[in-house]
């Protein structure tokens, strides 16, 4: 489907996704990105979504952090992690629209599996203290080449914050820091290669305003929804999305 040729369509469609993104934030917290460009993948290109979700993702996480406890300790605390991010995420991002639909998707897929099998399978491993700036800088690199190619370098970020078994105020507060910390640098790649164009604008904006109400509507939510549940039934989408995906790579290729 084309943003030119299906306008009406594509605002509404993208309404719902990021409306739906949105709430699954307010229950669970996380995954609103991957919610979203999940649910645009069916009737978009993966290039496409990434660059509508540059603004709602920036919106979303500005907000997110605003709200943080202590602002300034954050970046203090975890700055070496932010530099990598960015640096790398700087240069993977310009190479996003270069390696087309079909890697992307293949990228994502792999993201999605690695955020399903976090959250479904847990993660118990925990860093020693001492080899916090190693586990920053080797994570904040992976986020950053993962971040620039697909926009989703909320894994590297989680894996990280459950080593560091962080309170969930901070994890909220540590997370919307540094998903916003990397929108500045894929804003920059994604603007200069192409993959975000000012006909995405008014469909960027959208997605915030129904995002935040979505949110809103899944923090009402959170205590009458069994997150457990919810999240796993979540899980089980994402898994089928991201088989999808393989699959569409897999034909483009000749391989199936």
């Amino acid at each position: 489907m084309d943003l030119t040729n299906n306008p009406n369509e594509i605002f509404i469609l993208i309404g719902f996704a990021y409306f739906i993104a949105g709430i699954v934030k307010g229950i669970i917290g996380i995954g609103l990105p991957t919610t979203a460009i999940t649910i645009m993948t069916f009737f978009i290109s993966p290039l496409v979504a990434l660059g509508i979700n540059l603004i709602p993702m920036t919106v979303t996480n500005i907000w997110q952090f605003s709200k943080a406890d202590n602002p300034k300790k954050v970046i203090k605390d975890y700055k070496y992690f932010a530099f990598f991010l960015m640096f790398f995420i700087l240069i993977a991002s310009f190479f996003a629209n270069a390696i087309g639909d079909n890697i992307v998707r293949l990228i994502f897929a792999f993201a999605v599996f690695m955020f399903v099998a976090i959250n479904f399978f847990g993660f118990n491993f925990k860093m020693n203290p001492k080899n916090d700036k190693f586990w920053q800088s080797g994570l904040g690199t992976l986020g950053g080449l993962i971040g620039g190619a697909a926009s989703i370098w909320a894994v590297p970020v989680t894996i990280y914050l459950l080593m560091k078994n962080v309170k969930p105020k901070q994890f909220v507060d540590v997370s919307g820091f540094l998903i916003t910390i990397g929108c500045i640098p894929v804003s920059v790649g994604y603007i200069a290669t192409g993959v975000f164009q000012a006909n995405m604008f008014v469909f960027g904006v959208l997605g915030s305003v129904t995002a935040v109400i979505g949110f809103q509507l899944g923090a009402k939510l959170r205590d009458k929804i069994d997150p457990k549940t919810f999240k796993n039934l979540l899980l089980l989408f994402f898994i089928v999305a991201a088989f999808k995906m393989i699959i569409q790579s897999l034909v483009a290729y000749n391989i199936l």
